[in-house]
């Protein structure tokens, strides 16, 4: 089982660590006060936005994924109308209905496929990706594209957070910075996510000319029996 191509798509120009508040905006009219905490954690220097000057949306989801397919689709040897089988995982779809991986397939084109949605998860493109290698390591498909979506920008807006700060701590601090756990829920996601999307191709044989990536196993297990819920 081999990765043939791969291929992304982040939309927007590339959006420095000082300017994020710019384009999500302010929580309650006022800069972070654990930005530069988060920031400085996680190593991220620059995200992507599917959102204009004003903070309209500018993508759907979906078509972030058909933009990474076909991006994944121009490193290989195999049209649309060759793939058998697309995996789309997101944590938050466009709509509630149809699954993900009907939307992207509507918009995509191509043959009629077997199609698989994951989702409401942050491993969903890996629960996808799983699937996917399921169906071609054991020969019932050719081929499969997975491609893994998010638009989260659209739910990280200040105004969407403007509400918050209503549950203090029980100390009533954060790492010595006053707070509550829903600022820090807040400001956490805000500097960690962004836009964008990502497709891989894969077969039952190397690609060939091109490097390829082969995959031995791949393993998924959930813990949710042993935790409280989380995100």
């Amino acid at each position: 089982m081999y990765i043939t191509a791969a291929g992304a798509y982040l939309p927007g120009e590339p959006v420095d660590n000082d300017r994020i508040e710019n384009v999500l905006g302010l929580i309650d009219g006022k800069p972070s006060r654990l930005k530069k905490r988060i920031l400085k954690s996680n190593g991220i220097k620059t995200r992507h936005y599917a959102l204009d000057a004003d903070g309209h949306t500018t993508e759907l989801n979906e078509e972030l994924a058909v933009k990474a397919v076909h991006a994944a689709l121009a490193h290989s040897r195999l049209t649309l109308d060759e793939v058998e089988m697309l995996a789309a995982g997101t944590t938050q779809g466009d709509v509630p209905i149809p699954g993900f991986a009907s939307m992207v397939h509507g918009r995509l084109g191509g043959r009629p496929m077997e199609i698989l949605s994951a989702g409401g998860v942050c491993c969903s493109s890996m629960a996808a990706l799983a699937s996917a290698y399921r169906a071609v390591a054991t020969q019932h498909r050719k081929n499969a594209v997975v491609v893994g979506s998010e638009l989260v920008s659209r739910s990280l807006k200040g105004t969407r957070f403007s509400r918050e700060s209503v549950h203090p701590l029980e100390d009533g601090r954060l790492n010595g910075m006053r707070g509550s756990y829903r600022d820090f829920d807040a400001d956490f996601l805000r500097w960690m996510l962004s836009d964008g999307a990502g497709s891989l191709l894969l077969e039952g044989k190397p690609h060939a000319r091109a490097p390829s990536l082969r995959i031995d196993w791949i393993e998924l297990k959930s813990y949710a029996n042993e935790y409280e819920t989380c995100m």
